[in-house]
């Protein structure tokens, strides 16, 4: 049996694998007599299923041109405990109306944790690179903040994860295995998940993950989980796999909780707790 773990969503070197599958027809695994006295089934789509599938699909293309501004792609270094230099990537999602008055990206800890703002790049949708200004970390949570200056931004408008149902169709954002302003379709399927082993660093004590089956994977961290009106619901943090790649099991830090952990870090440089 394979081992499940739950991995955070961060990618570093990764390379890309074309692979290629040779598909058999059904009919090659019936014999000759079993394929003649098959009959064909003719499929039909009404006028109506059509409409409402390309409804559908225009809602969708609509949802991501109103997140997709707000979405950015972040490289970090940092020196390693030996000294040599990591580079990692993730993702991240630019927000405004916070405790403190200014414009911030908000993203996973794991994504930035140990570099300095010379040593973060943020990488805009319109191809413009930032750094931050600065940086705030929360470990129980897996919470990052980084304070940019620029103008011309469109932050990401806030929605209230705790209305959400299980079920809900949901959009995730980000830049998985380092390709940037990808977006996949999925739904809430849990919430409330706790006692998680999140990768191999420090443990994250502040969870109430949802659970998405939407795509999520290395990169994918700190990036977006948005609603059908393209608020932000959720941080995409980590997920539940086998292999590495993406299984269905993903986890995302509610917005309600990420908006109350970076509020405090901006108004106090901390999390206030009762443990």
């Amino acid at each position: 049996m394979n081992r499940l773990s739950v991995r955070l969503g961060v990618v570093g070197v990764v390379s890309l694998l074309a692979v290629s599958a040779d598909l058999m027809p059904a009919e090659s695994l019936m014999s000759p007599a079993e394929a003649r006295s098959r009959t064909p089934v003719r499929r039909t789509t009404s006028s109506s299923d059509t409409g409402i599938l390309a409804s559908a699909s225009r809602e969708l293309a609509s949802i991501a041109r109103q997140a997709t501004p707000s979405v950015v792609h972040i490289q970090s270094a940092h020196r390693s405990e030996s000294g040599g230099m990591l580079e990692e990537t993730g993702s991240g999602v630019i927000v405004s109306g916070m405790a403190v008055a200014g414009t911030y990206v908000i993203t996973n800890r794991h994504v930035i944790a140990g570099a300095v703002p010379s040593g973060i790049e943020i990488h805009l949708s319109d191809g413009r690179v930032l750094r931050p200004v600065r940086i705030w970390v929360d470990d129980a949570s897996d919470v990052g903040v980084m304070k940019i200056e620029e103008h011309g931004l469109q932050p990401a408008a806030w929605g209230d994860s705790s209305t959400l149902e299980i079920g809900d169709l949901v959009v995730a954002l980000g830049s998985p295995f380092g390709l940037s302003q990808s977006v996949t379709l999925g739904i809430i399927s849990a919430k409330g998940r706790r006692s998680l082993r999140l990768g191999k660093g420090k443990a994250v004590l502040n969870q109430n993950f949802l659970q998405t089956d939407a795509a999520i994977n290395p990169g994918n961290s700190g990036g977006p989980l948005v609603d059908t009106s393209g608020r932000l619901i959720g941080i995409n943090t980590a997920i539940a796999s086998s292999s590495g790649g993406n299984d269905g099991i993903g986890f995302s830090i509610p917005s309600n909780l990420a908006r109350h952990i970076a509020d405090q870090l901006l108004q106090k440089g901390h999390v206030q707790r009762a443990y």
